[in-house]
């Protein structure tokens, strides 16, 4: 079953005042199986393939291998369920349809015996996407009045200066104990109470490319990538939280949290194809972080709901942010064989590749002040991991026959194992003047998301995704 990062624990909002914290910086470090029709078949194991406008983002110089120019388009649908388990089976749907991957290859012939042809690129490819909707219903005798009193005992009514505190004193939800000087009691009861939570989120990161690689005697290719990269997130939720006990004063609260987030950075790539044979290949790249500036909106609010229904109370607070953030160095190696078979005459070409990337998602680091906390729990619960691609494409004359598979390790370190596998296959059409590919990806994940006060919440998501791409040879 596959099991991806898609984890969004709400409960970390509440350790620090501001909004940005690690699972943002795990968000913004984690590319998705996204790219061509071709590119996503073959499970992206295109590290030593090259001749794919997708894989520019991942070793630019498969550039090198291209022997006339090129232009691509790439439309992407995606459907997506999230069912969530909470005393309930919930179930929500979201769907979208996107551009993967467009590109323009000029490949220009040189005289130089030796280096053949300079290539160059330019395009746009879409590194992840985030659009989700979530829908939780359940009970419980927790409630998330306690986690604001958490972040409020020790600090007396009149230096609350949290603004989780401040929202839950100005709307009745908790009171001072009488008994203990600087703590807080909840208003709610400690009876079972109904709880729900909505979650939609949506937004992309994307790549504009620049690329240029070159071949040296038709064995060595080299490329070069630069990516400025755009991003765009937006989440709203929702939680919602109702006395069963009929007699208690305060009946329920909502608490609704509202993200925007647009983004710009940069990036470079460099890599290098060597060509062992006419069969065998292979492939090396590094990737430098990425350097993001991201500006961001935080709204959240808390209205409460009293026995008298004419009777609520309701704060909100707006915080504006700005800050830098650089994501992993990747690396990879990658190798790719060909089999030319052949059945009573009738060539059979296997393509077989295999790529292997490296990437330490603790060194993600906020370059902005006053991230030192962020920065010390990143450094702590995220660890090296590997991503490991595997791709196979048969010619069947007409018709190109693709699979793939794709495994991205956890990020964590000492935790649930949340790896994400992503299953591929595709198909394609070549008539040396145009191309045509489709693909069908299939992912399944399994990950939990922390509700209020410690009710973790198991949260299984089936994702179905198709990929096409027309291509123009010239």
């Amino acid at each position: 079953m596959k099991k991806i990062i898609l984890s969004i624990i709400t409960i970390l909002f509440f350790n620090n005042t501001n909004a940005q914290n690690e699972i943002d910086a795990l968000r913004y470090s984690t590319n998705n199986m996204i790219g061509s029709a071709r590119y996503s078949a073959m499970g992206g194991a295109f590290g030593s393939l090259g001749g794919e406008f997708s894989s520019l983002s991942s070793n630019p110089a498969g550039l090198g291998m291209y022997q006339s120019s090129e232009f691509t388009f790439s439309p992407n649908f995606d459907l997506n369920n999230r069912t969530t388990y909470f005393n309930n089976k919930s179930s929500e749907y979201n769907s979208a349809i996107s551009i993967g991957s467009l590109g323009l290859v000029s490949s220009i012939p040189q005289k130089d015996p030796n280096w053949k042809r300079i290539n160059f690129a330019i395009g746009w490819n879409q590194l992840a996407k985030y659009n989700n909707s979530t829908k939780i219903e359940g009970s419980s005798n927790n409630s998330i009045v306690n986690d604001f009193i958490d972040i409020s005992n020790g600090t007396s009514v009149e230096n609350l200066l949290n603004s989780y505190s401040i929202m839950a004193w100005e709307t009745y939800l908790m009171n001072p104990d009488p008994q203990n000087n600087n703590q807080y009691i909840s208003n709610l009861s400690n009876n079972t109470k109904r709880q729900s939570k909505s979650i939609e989120q949506n937004g992309s990161m994307n790549e504009f490319i620049l690329s240029a690689a070159s071949t040296y005697q038709d064995k060595l290719y080299i490329g070069a990538t630069i990516g400025i990269n755009t991003l765009n997130y937006y989440e709203y939720s929702e939680y919602y939280e109702e006395e069963l006990d009929t007699t208690n004063n305060l009946r329920g609260l909502l608490f609704s949290e509202e993200i925007s987030n647009y983004g710009t950075g940069f990036n470079i790539k460099l890599g290098a194809i060597y060509r062992i044979s006419e069969d065998l290949k292979f492939g090396i790249s590094v990737h430098s972080p990425k350097f993001l500036n991201i500006k961001e909106d935080y709204n959240t609010a808390i209205t409460s709901y009293f026995k008298d229904s004419t009777l609520h109370y309701s704060i909100g607070y707006y915080t504006p942010f700005e800050y830098y953030l650089m994501t992993p160095l990747k690396s990879s190696i990658s190798a790719s064989k060909l089999f030319n078979n052949s059945i009573s005459g009738f060539k059979l070409p296997l393509l077989l590749s295999a790529e292997l990337e490296m990437i330490d998602y603790s060194t993600s680091e906020y370059l902005t002040s006053d991230f030192e906390d962020e920065n010390e729990t990143i450094s702590r619960i995220y660890q090296n991991t590997a991503n490991i691609k595997i791709g196979a494409e048969l010619r069947v004359n007409p018709i190109i026959l693709r699979t793939g598979y794709a495994r991205y390790g956890s990020p964590f370190v000492n935790s649930i194992d949340i790896a994400s596998e992503n299953y591929c296959f595709g198909l394609g059409i070549d008539h040396q003047v145009y191309f045509f590919d489709v693909s069908y990806i299939l992912s399944e994940s399994t990950t939990e998301h922390i509700l209020s006060n410690n009710n973790i919440i198991p949260v299984i998501d089936t994702k179905h995704s198709m990929r096409f791409t027309l291509g123009l040879r010239f």
